[in-house]
């Protein structure tokens, strides 16, 4: 499967105007356009056109200069998020096409159309336009991103008989050697294959024979595949710093859609996130995300962020943002069960958290945790980070009223036998204390225990 985005150069980036633009690849008069907005294209502009002759059908076209930079950042970005549907990506900046070979996932996503549908979705949600081929070789399949309204090439036999009528235009093969070969009357795929291979070398060169070759699946087409980085960053610059956050929080839509592929395709997820936003100068803005259990929700990232951003004050206009994560745990995912709720209240209960802590900052959410310490009056603390802790199933009853260590006079009627708890000697404090269920002759049940050293006895908890 290709994916061909025709207009990257210029829905890569965010404009806030909304007239003609136009990205622009050259100097001077010989400035060329490459992508358009829906604007221009309205306006009957087309990439291909030189600039002058663009400005002179469009007064109040804008003309922005292409970066390539920015373009491979982007197919990268892409590539990274396409692992989510097959782990043999590749990728061509200079066309703005990525490959993915699909054979071996249609099981897992129930078909080709399901798959093709997925895809087709997931781009139009990163904000980007484009156009899809399949057919058994990458070229074949690029060149089928061109015909979007073809039907896919499943079988290699159907390569020749079904690309033969194309027109030349399409072929990946140089604008020059096309123009050289309709000047001698050739105008499609077929025209051309009729000519024999050593005829074309000696005339074009080996290049156009081995293409050929390729297309149509008689040689290999070996290609650098991509492969997802083991740590993720993401970087957008801002043409122009933007002073709202609103425009600082666009290309976060994007990334974090990208980063969501991200993770799914290495079948993990995060509870730390980084995002940096830089000024003009040395300034920098760090917002740090926590969430209180494993996320890939793109979404509910961005919720996330949205609240950080909102409370947060930006000394300065913003002019480049960098997504960053370099720890990464097994996403939190357990069968379902029609009748137990369990695991819906559990991710409604982190998404409450996670959104107060946004809100209203990390240390303004609390909660009890645990010391290591057994005596009761210091195995707690007031703890403001977001993890769990696990008591286990072997801890013994104990009361939820718990008292400071309080002299008893008169002993109540002890049940069972006592549990043995000595700590402090690392601190000084060593005790050695025996506790032991009882009830008194009114009915209540108390936790007390006797001091070894002194053999006192004291009260230290109730129950209801």
């Amino acid at each position: 499967m290709c994916l061909h985005l025709p207009h990257l150069a210029i829905e890569l980036r965010p404009t806030p105007q909304d007239g003609p633009i136009a990205i622009t690849d050259g100097h001077g008069s010989r400035r060329c356009l490459v992508a358009c907005n829906s604007s221009a294209r309205g306006s009957g502009i087309s990439a291909g056109v030189d600039a002058p002759s663009a400005l002179m059908r469009e007064p109040t076209l804008q003309l922005l200069p292409r970066s390539k930079a920015d373009e491979r950042r982007a197919l990268h970005g892409i590539a990274c998020w396409a692992h989510q549907f097959t782990s043999d990506v590749s990728l061509d900046a200079g066309r703005w096409r990525v490959w993915l070979e699909v054979g071996s996932s249609l099981r897992y996503f129930n078909g080709l159309s399901i798959l093709f549908a997925k895809v087709r979705e997931g781009l139009a949600r990163l904000g980007y336009t484009a156009s899809m081929g399949i057919a058994p070789t990458l070229e074949a399949s690029a060149l089928l991103s061109l015909h979007p309204d073809m039907l896919p090439i499943l079988n290699p036999s159907e390569l020749g008989p079904t690309l033969s009528a194309l027109p030349l235009a399409g072929l990946d093969i140089g604008a020059k050697v096309i123009e050289q070969l309709q000047l001698t009357g050739l105008r499609t795929l077929e025209d051309l294959l009729a000519i024999p291979s050593d005829a074309l070398a000696r005339r074009f060169g080996e290049e156009l024979p081995n293409y050929l070759q390729r297309l149509l699946g008689h040689h290999p087409d070996v290609r650098r595949r991509h492969r997802n980085p083991p740590i993720y960053r993401r970087r957008f610059e801002f043409l122009e710093p933007v002073e709202s956050r609103e425009g600082a929080l666009f290309p976060l839509r994007r990334a974090l859609q990208e980063f969501e592929g991200y993770l799914r395709g290495r079948d993990s997820a995060i509870q730390e996130l980084t995002v940096t936003l830089r000024h003009r100068g040395p300034a920098e803005t760090v917002l740090k995300l926590g969430t209180t259990a494993p996320q890939r929700d793109a979404v509910r990232l961005f919720a996330l962020l949205r609240e950080k951003l909102e409370r947060t004050q930006l000394p300065d206009a913003v002019t480049e943002v960098v997504l960053f994560a370099d720890e990464f745990v097994e996403p939190l995912i357990s069968q379902g069960d029609f009748f137990d709720d369990h695991q819906r209240r559990h991710a409604n209960w982190s998404a409450l958290l996670d959104k107060l802590r946004a809100r209203l900052g990390a240390d303004a959410v609390r909660r009890l945790g645990l010391r290591d310490d057994h005596r009761p009056e210091n195995a707690w603390c007031i703890a403001v980070d977001g993890a769990t802790t696990s008591l286990g199933e072997s801890i013994p009853d104990r009361p939820l009223w718990l008292l400071d260590p309080t002299p008893v006079a008169e002993l109540p009627q002890l049940l069972g036998t006592p549990e043995r708890i000595e700590a402090g000697w690392w601190a000084g404090e060593d005790s050695s204390r025996d506790y032991y269920l009882a009830r008194t002759a009114e009915g209540a049940r108390w936790w007390l225990f006797r001091d070894a050293n002194t053999n006192r006895w004291y009260l230290q908890g109730l129950w209801a």
